[in-house]
């Protein structure tokens, strides 16, 4: 399976949306397309929507950022990362091959172990990091108390009642996580 990119061409701030483990560039009910129109129709944005195969895919993702800046001849961007549980753990990852990453928006961010999470997450020391996840995730009882101990610049954390992992039956709340950006 490749990766899949659906691209929304706007200005030179960029946005880059990552699907959870096996999603599609679309997402369930075009989710991250709407949330990409969002922040276009907001902002102007360039915004790419990605797709997370079983496969590794880290460099494909970093290439098409690095193809999107040069067709584009952008040459002062601001990047910014959102993902989706394994999508925004991989974010965290990529953010970091790029200097002019501003801002990382993790939902129900996936990890390994709370030590991997804070590593990847202290190694952003000067971009704005939101976590949130919803009350009704089934790791909420006890990945919050983890996030909490986490000592880090520039952290955030936030909350959706109500929501679980996929936050069913909750669509707008999700794609209103947009305005995050």
């Amino acid at each position: 399976m490749k990766v899949e990119y659906k691209i929304v061409y706007g200005n030179e701030k960029i946005v880059f949306i990552k699907s959870g483990a096996g999603g599609n560039a679309s997402g369930y009910k075009n989710k991250y397309i709407r949330m990409a129109e969002k922040i276009h129709d907001r902002l102007g944005a360039t915004v790419i929507c990605a797709s997370n195969p079983d496969v590794p895919h880290e460099k494909y993702d970093e290439a098409a950022i690095r193809r999107i800046v040069s067709e584009k001849a952008f040459s002062d961007f601001e990047l910014y990362f959102i993902g989706t549980s394994d999508g925004a753990y991989h974010n965290l990852s990529l953010a970091r091959r790029f200097p002019e990453t501003a801002k990382f928006v993790g939902i129900n961010t996936s990890y390994i172990d709370v030590y991997e999470l804070k590593e990847r997450l202290t190694a952003l020391p000067d971009v704005h990091k939101v976590l949130i996840y919803g009350t009704e995730d089934d790791d909420f009882d006890e990945v919050v108390p983890m996030l909490s101990k986490i000592k880090c610049d520039k952290l955030e954390l936030k909350f959706v009642d109500g929501a679980d992992h996929s936050f069913t039956d909750m669509l707008d709340e999700f794609i209103a996580l947009a305005d995050e950006i």
